[in-house]
This record gives C-alpha cells, sequence and structure tokens, in this order.
C-alpha cells in the first residue's frame, strides 16, 4: 500500500510538471504574473510567513491546497479583510493637507509650487496599495465553496512636467469556487479546486486639474467585465500522524479575457508537535516561470494556540512576519504584518504590509 501511494503521488509531480514546462509555448494569449491571479490570502498563513500548503486545517486553508478539504474542520462564515502598504498613511496625509493646492495647481505661485513638489518627492511616482476581500466560506469534510471577492487598488501622486498627474489602476475579481477532496490511500489525499472569475479593471494617469473630467471615463470602464475560470489540483501525504506533505497546481488552468494565469507549481511541509503548536515550510513557482531568487519563493512560519488567541510569526521571502488572533468562537478578529519583496531578490525592493480581519460565523 505504502509503495503504491507513493507511485500515485510520482505519476501527478511528473504529469504536473510536464505541463507547467509546455504551458503557453503554442498561445497567443498574455501570461501575466503569478502574483496578479486572483488568489485569496490567509490571514493566518500571512503572519506565518505563507507557509500553509500542508498546514491548513480551519475554512480557508483549501484556498490554499484543495486536498486539505480532507483535513478541514467545519466552517460557516463569513470574513471581511483590509490590507494597506507602508506609503498608505504617508499619501493619505499628503493629499488631505494638500488638497486645496493640488486642485487649484494653475493658481499656485512660483514658491508654492516648489513646496508642493518638494513635498512629493518622498513618494513621486509610488503607488499605495489597498486590498479589501469579503469572503463567504461553506467547509465541511472533503468538500468546500466560496464566494469571494478580491479588490486591489493602487493610487499615487506623481510630479509629472506642467502638473502634478494623479495616478491609479484597480482590480476587482469576483471569484466563485468549489472545493472537493478524496483520500485515495490510508495517507494520501486529492483535492480540485474549481473557480469561475468575473474581472473589472481601470489604470489612469491624468493631471490634477483634470482629474473631475476624467472621473465619467473611469466609471464607464469598470462597467465592462471579462469573465474567466480557473482549475487548481492538490495533494496531501502524511509523513507521520503528525507531519503533512503539501504539493499544489495553482492554476493548472487559468484564463481570464486575454489574461492567462501562470501555472504555480508549489510544494510544503508542516509538523505538529502538538495540538497547540504547528510549523511550516512551503516553496512556490518551482518553475521559476515569474524569473525571482529562491528568497523570493520560500515562505516559512510558526503558530501558537492558547485559549481566545493565537500567536504567529515566520518569514515571508526572508522578511520576519508577525501575526495574532483573538477568537471569540463566533467573532474572530486578526491582524498580521509582513513584507513582500517586488525586485528580483530579496533586500532590493521590501514592502511593509498590514492586513485585518474581521470574522463572523462558525469555525475557526
Amino acid at each position: 500500500m505504502k509503495i503504491q501511494s507513493w507511485n500515485w503521488i510520482a505519476r501527478c509531480l511528473a504529469i504536473c510538471v510536464m505541463l507547467g514546462l509546455t504551458q503557453g509555448a503554442e498561445s497567443q494569449s498574455q501570461t501575466i504574473s503569478s502574483k496578479d491571479a486572483p488568489f485569496r490570502t490567509s490571514i493566518r498563513a500571512l503572519g506565518m510567513g505563507g507557509a500553509y500548503i500542508a498546514a491548513g486545517r480551519n475554512g480557508g486553508a483549501f484556498h490554499y491546497n484543495p486536498a486539505l478539504l480532507n483535513q478541514s474542520h467545519t466552517d460557516v462564515s463569513l470574513a471581511y479583510d483590509m490590507g494597506f502598504d507602508q506609503n498608505t498613511v504617508n499619501v493619505f496625509d499628503f493629499i488631505d493637507k494638500n488638497q486645496d493646492n493640488l486642485k487649484n495647481f494653475n493658481d499656485l505661485t512660483a514658491t508654492e509650487e516648489t513646496q508642493l513638489f518638494q513635498g512629493l518627492t518622498p513618494f513621486d511616482g509610488e503607488k499605495i496599495k489597498l486590498r479589501f476581500i469579503p469572503t463567504f466560506n461553506i467547509v465541511t469534510h472533503n468538500f468546500g465553496l466560496a464566494a469571494y471577492g478580491t479588490v486591489k487598488v493602487g493610487a499615487g501622486v506623481d510630479r509629472g512636467i506642467f502638473e502634478p498627474r494623479v495616478l491609479a489602476d484597480g482590480t476587482a475579481d469576483i471569484v466563485v469556487m468549489m472545493g472537493l477532496a478524496k483520500r485515495v490511500s490510508e495517507k494520501t489525499a486529492m483535492g480540485v479546486n474549481l473557480k469561475t472569475i468575473n474581472r473589472r479593471s481601470a489604470d489612469f494617469r491624468v493631471g490634477v486639474t483634470k482629474l473631475d473630467d476624467t472621473f465619467d471615463s473611469i466609471i464607464d470602464s469598470l462597467k465592462s467585465s471579462e469573465q474567466g475560470y480557473a482549475v487548481d489540483f492538490g495533494l496531501l501525504h502524511n509523513l507521520s500522524d503528525r507531519t503533512n506533505f503539501g504539493f499544489v497546481v495553482q492554476d493548472l488552468y487559468g484564463k481570464v479575457g486575454d489574461d492567462e494565469f501562470p501555472m504555480n507549481i508549489k510544494a510544503g511541509l508542516a509538523t505538529h508537535p502538538n495540538d497547540n503548536m504547528t510549523f511550516a515550510l512551503d516553496v512556490v513557482d518551482l518553475l521559476n516561470k515569474d524569473g525571482v531568487s529562491i528568497f523570493n519563493r520560500v515562505h516559512m512560519g510558526a503558530e501558537f494556540r492558547v485559549p481566545l488567541l493565537n500567536f504567529r510569526g515566520g518569514f515571508n521571502q526572508g522578511y520576519p512576519t508577525l501575526g495574532a488572533g483573538l477568537n471569540l468562537k463566533l467573532i474572530k478578529i486578526d491582524y498580521a504584518f509582513y513584507r513582500t519583496e517586488n525586485g528580483r531578490w530579496t533586500g532590493l525592493d521590501g514592502r511593509s504590509q498590514h492586513e485585518f480581519q474581521a470574522k463572523i460565523g462558525w469555525g475557526w
């Protein structure tokens, strides 16, 4: 039985790697970065450095690996996540203090223009990043259903040539996902996620004095949407009673409009020394389709649980992470701090991120 189980795993790994190497060879679609795929992160995973492929047991775990439904607890909940990056507070403070000068830029004196440009220098051309993710989740043993939206907004101001410009972009994905899992041997479970995606997006750059005239065209661009579908495959193998190996092919097929999601092959290990502790390690994008350093693709972390409280920590792309949660049974509040690397290797362009979640429902 043990040999048969490992034969199953070896065959699945070989097929998925072959598909990953050949994906897109004859496609006319545009392949986007893996970070632009409509993937819903878990705030618990973010606090643990992003490692969850073999570790998750709560209702959101099957977003990382559909095979985790085989060990997930029942979860019926409504959650709302909000996240922002390190520049958000500074940029909003600048805009609030200078909104009159920005709106009436043509009437400013030379001295006032110089002062305004000097204030822009620290974040000239930099966009703040905001995330809003409402989620409705229903999870039982071997079955999961989720409906969620991932709204990502970027906004900023640059100095421009003749006047400051407002830069903004946004993507809103509405996703309905069904996950199924089944134990195929004594120690191995497999699962699949089927997703339907509706995407709306907008992107513009406009001078501050022309912003009001552009508003209607922005609204019009958001009225049109693109439809797409995606499929994830996952595997979970019990190395021992307390240690798991996970393997995932995120977006085995994934496409919205002309945008094709890159196949993201991931693997992870997790161990539970006791009922109150979890340690996890994940490596994502094993084929390195994003062309970044190995350290950008490594996630590791741990969680320690006591009555009412959870504490988390780890390393995400080489940067430390922290997280904590308050569990009041029907109401749960969580926070995570982490950094993401926007460059090709760790330390080049790391950005601090803050994430909050409020959750109402049954399950954890």
